[in-house]
């Protein structure tokens, strides 16, 4: 079942989305997958636009080239595994104050909470990994390639390996 994408979206902003960055009109829907189990009985994963890594271990967002070049956004992705501690969140992006986030990674990245609510029998489980991608990725017109060949593929097949139903994303 496609889902319209910009349908929430206040009008003015969704017609200069549409307009500005061109999107095909076979992109301009989102597949959508029902549901067919309990949320209860479902296994999360959650993925987050907010540009977190982990410190010393991962390298940053790449927002050098990106202050170089504005029209540029890193298209990689991290890996954040659920027993993640908040002094080892990192946070590297330009279009949002990411003070708040680095006080609580649970504002972005609500790993926590979802423990929490896998204690609580409310979800099946929450996955032993997420992820988090830069949510911004340049205007006017991103190169969307290597997120359709690259990044999208490989993130999803290493939610699969792990048996993951349905995703929450957090968008910065």
């Amino acid at each position: 079942m496609p889902v319209n994408s910009d349908r929430w979206l206040p009008y003015g902003l969704a017609a200069w989305i549409k307009e500005s960055w061109k999107i095909p009109h076979e992109r301009a829907v989102t597949p959508f997958q029902m549901l067919n189990k309990k949320v209860s009985d479902t296994r999360l994963a959650l993925l987050t636009t907010g540009g977190m890594y982990l410190k010393g271990v991962q390298e940053p967002f790449d927002i050098l080239r990106e202050s170089e070049e504005p029209t540029w956004g890193d298209p990689t992705y991290r890996v954040i595994p659920r027993d993640v501690h908040l002094q080892d969140i990192g946070v590297a992006h330009h279009h949002y104050n990411p003070e708040d986030a680095e006080g609580d990674m649970n504002i972005l990245l609500p790993i926590h909470r979802f423990i929490e609510l896998e204690a609580q029998n409310r979800i099946g489980s929450l996955a032993s990994n997420h992820y988090s991608v830069m949510g911004y990725q340049g205007h006017p017109g991103p190169n969307w390639a290597q997120w359709i060949e690259r990044t999208g593929p490989m993130i999803l097949a290493q939610m699969k390996s792990e048996g993951v139903d349905g995703v929450l994303l957090t968008p910065a």
